[in-house]
């Protein structure tokens, strides 16, 4: 009996040792700069970028499409829609779109449906509305100049959204 148990136990630890000591997955880090350039050349509005971030937050999420152009959701893009997204040294997602057409409905997505909170972050010089989503998990900092809106958001505390944004300049 103590060898049948030995049989079925050695694979069992062998087989949960192999799937419990995987490494962590690595974070790919994306090249900003090419695609900025060609939003900052083609954008109407001032492209949103960091400046001055710390090396821990890592860049893994750059897009720029021109109104109609492909999006990443490989449907047209609505409007001029930029992304910008870093990986926080927290772990956390913390991301900068901007788009300058149907921008109501572009706040209702990017916010997940939030609500508009009755405070207001002032960062970089720049009035924030504080939003937060329907499920209470994501907040999103949204500002609006003109017909552009620009939404910073992430799973994360308001604190966090607030030194992204503030690391935002207009290039």
């Amino acid at each position: 009996m103590v060898i049948s148990m030995a049989v079925i136990m050695i694979p069992l630890l062998l087989i949960s040792w192999i799937f419990t000591n995987d490494p962590a997955p690595t974070v790919e880090r994306v090249e900003v700069a090419p695609v900025l350039a060609q939003a900052e050349e083609n954008s109407p509005y001032p492209v949103l970028r960091t400046e001055n971030l710390p090396d821990d937050w890592v860049p893994t999420r750059v897009a720029w499409a021109q109104d109609g152009g492909q999006w990443i959701t490989d449907e047209p893009a609505v409007g001029n829609s930029w992304q910008l997204g870093y990986l926080a040294p927290n772990g956390i997602y913390v991301a900068v779109q901007q788009r300058d057409r149907g921008v109501e409905s572009f706040v209702a997505d990017v916010t997940q449906d939030g609500r508009r909170e009755p405070e207001v972050s002032e960062v970089g010089g720049r009035t924030w509305e504080r939003w937060l989503s329907r499920d209470e998990v994501t907040r999103s900092l949204v500002w609006r100049d003109g017909d552009m809106v620009a939404v910073v958001t992430g799973d994360t505390d308001y604190t966090q959204l607030e030194i992204f944004a503030g690391s935002l300049v207009a290039g």
